[in-house]
C-alpha cells in the first residue's frame, strides 16, 4: 500500500489488530505533545471500542505504510439527542509524514462522509504543543471557538491546611456523598438531570446546543470508563432537603495510576455562594490520595473564560499545562476551500 491510499472503518468494523495499529500511531503522536507522560494501553482503547455507546457513529480513515498508520482523521457523532448538525474531528499526521497532503486528503474524506449524513459542521481541537495543528485548522477554513488550557495541580503543590479548610463545613444542612463504584441506582435519575448543570460551562462562540443527559447515558459512560481500564470517583453535595445540588469527578487508570483526570464539576444555581464547588473539589482530592497513594497530579481542562472555575482550580494549585483551542468549521466551507486549493 502506498502512502497517498485511505482505508475506511466504522465503528462496525474495528478491530484488536486496528486497534493496536492505531494507537502505536497515537503514541508516536503523544510523544511529540506529551514526552514526559506514559504510552496509552492498546488494551484501554480496544476495551473501549468494544463497549461504544449505541448512539455513537465512530469513523475512522487512515494512510498507512507496511501496515504501519503514518496519518487518520477520526469523526464521531450522536445520531440522537442535540447537536444533529455537528461531527466531531480529530486528525492527525505523524511528524516525518507531513507536508504531503495526507491531512487535506484525510479531510476531504471526513468532510464528505460527514455532509452526506447530513452534518454541517465539524469540531476539533489543537494545542500549543503542536503548532502545525493550528496552522493547518486555518489553511483548512477552521475558525477558533473556544480558548482553554490544560491546568495541571502537582499534589505537593497544594497550600498546606487547604483541604482541612476546604472540607471544614458550617452546620447548613448540606452533606456530602462519594461513590466509587458508579452512581447509585437511587441516585441515577437525578444525577443525569444534575449533569446538565454543565450546559452552563462558557462556550464562548462555540455553534454547539445545550445537551440534556438521560439515565442511559450515566450508565453508557460508567461501562465506557470500565472498559478503558478506569477508575471513577464520582463527589456529590445533597442540599438540605435531600436533594442533588453539585457534583465533581476523577477518573485514572491504576496501570498508570500518576496522573489522574478532573472531569465535570457544577453546582446548580441556587446553591451557589455556599463554597460547594470548594468543598467538592478538595473532598475528591482527598479521595484521590486515599485510593490512589501513587496519584502525583491531577489535570483538567477549561475554558479560559471561565473565571469561577478558574478562581477555584488557582486557588488549590492547579497551573496552566497546555493551551489549546476549539475549531470548527462549516462542512460546505471545508470542501469548497479543499477544491479551491
Amino acid at each position: 500500500m502506498t502512502t497517498t491510499d485511505v482505508q475506511h472503518r466504522d465503528h462496525t468494523a474495528l478491530t484488536e489488530e486496528f486497534a493496536r495499529a492505531l494507537v502505536a500511531h497515537l503514541n508516536r503522536l503523544r510523544a511529540e505533545s506529551h514526552p514526559d507522560d506514559p504510552p496509552t494501553d492498546p488494551a484501554n482503547v480496544w476495551g473501549q471500542m468494544q463497549h461504544l455507546p449505541p448512539v455513537l457513529e465512530l469513523d475512522f480513515w487512515t494512510v498507512e505504510d507496511g501496515g504501519t498508520i503514518v496519518a487518520h482523521a477520526r469523526t464521531q457523532a450522536f445520531t440522537i439527542g442535540e447537536n444533529g448538525h455537528l461531527a466531531e474531528l480529530e486528525l492527525m499526521v505523524s511528524p516525518a509524514a507531513r507536508g504531503r497532503g495526507l491531512g487535506r486528503t484525510l479531510l476531504g474524506h471526513a468532510a464528505r462522509a460527514m455532509q452526506a449524513r447530513g452534518r454541517t459542521l465539524l469540531m476539533g481541537q489543537t494545542n500549543d504543543r503542536v503548532p502545525a495543528g493550528e496552522a493547518f485548522a486555518r489553511r483548512a477554513g477552521f475558525q477558533p471557538g473556544l480558548s482553554s488550557h490544560v491546568n495541571r495541580l502537582l499534589l505537593t503543590d497544594i497550600p498546606d491546611g487547604l483541604l482541612d479548610a476546604w472540607t471544614t463545613r458550617p452546620d447548613d444542612g448540606y452533606t456530602l456523598d462519594v461513590w466509587t463504584d458508579g452512581v447509585p441506582d437511587a441516585d441515577l435519575e437525578a444525577y443525569a438531570e444534575l449533569l446538565n448543570v454543565m450546559n452552563g460551562a462558557p462556550r464562548d462562540d462555540l455553534d454547539v446546543e445545550d445537551h440534556r443527559t438521560t439515565p442511559e447515558e450515566v450508565r453508557s459512560m460508567e461501562t465506557l470508563t470500565r472498559a478503558g481500564g478506569r477508575v471513577a470517583v464520582v463527589a456529590v453535595v445533597r442540599a438540605p432537603d435531600g436533594t442533588l445540588a453539585g457534583l465533581t469527578d476523577v477518573s485514572w487508570r491504576p496501570a498508570q495510576p500518576g496522573i489522574v483526570s478532573q472531569g465535570n464539576t457544577g453546582v446548580l444555581p441556587a446553591h451557589r455562594g455556599h463554597q460547594l464547588g470548594r468543598w467538592l473539589k478538595a473532598a475528591n482530592v482527598r479521595e484521590v490520595v486515599r485510593l490512589n497513594p501513587q496519584a502525583t497530579e491531577i489535570r483538567t481542562q477549561n475554558a479560559d473564560s471561565n473565571g469561577p472555575m478558574l478562581k477555584i482550580n488557582t486557588d488549590l494549585g492547579f497551573r496552566p499545562f497546555m493551551a489549546s483551542t476549539v475549531w470548527q468549521g462549516a462542512v460546505t466551507d471545508v470542501l469548497s476551500g479543499l477544491e479551491r486549493n
